[in-house]
């Protein structure tokens, strides 16, 4: 189960990976059209500082899933010279502190999600409702937080 939760994440950031990738893009090419014709053709997009700002927020977040439990950088140093079990509890409490600081941003998040939601804030240029932005970044840090249990309680052997 938690497995399709974090394939359907990965998905959800490529998405929106390849999103940003088409957005920068097409910028730089109609910034050059725009240059080349003295101002007169205009071919960028409105709001695409923002938009970028936003893919990449929440790619960052999507990506968290699936980053908490196989694709997180670790300096083993000291940590090859420990024992496998050793190795492995300690896997198993940076995967417990990973769930709780993820469950304490879910909290923080919602929180943020419900009063933008509220008071009606928008984004500057767009005017794109902020609170689907904490909403989404609320569900990744609840499927992160998933992840990281679930790697825990898993019988696989958790890599460190």
């Amino acid at each position: 189960m938690i497995n399709r939760v974090i394939r359907l994440f990965d998905a959800f950031s490529l998405g929106i990976t390849l999103l940003l990738l088409l957005i920068v893009a097409f910028n730089i090419a109609a910034r050059a059209i725009f240059d080349l014709s003295s101002g007169s053709i205009n071919l960028m997009i409105p709001g695409a500082i923002e938009l970028s700002r936003y893919a990449l927020l929440l790619i960052i977040f999507a990506a968290l899933p699936r980053a908490s439990t196989q694709g997180m950088v670790s300096v083993d140093l000291l940590s090859n010279r420990f024992s496998a079990s050793i190795q492995k509890n300690l896997t198993h409490f940076w995967l417990l502190l990973m769930a709780a600081f993820m469950a304490i941003l879910v909290w923080l998040f919602t929180h943020k999600a419900l009063l933008t939601f509220s008071r009606g804030d928008a984004s500057q240029d767009l005017e794109m409702p902020l609170f689907y932005f904490y909403a989404l970044i609320s569900i990744a840090c609840v499927a992160t937080t998933l992840s990281c249990l679930a790697k825990v309680f898993s019988n696989e052997d958790a890599k460190p």
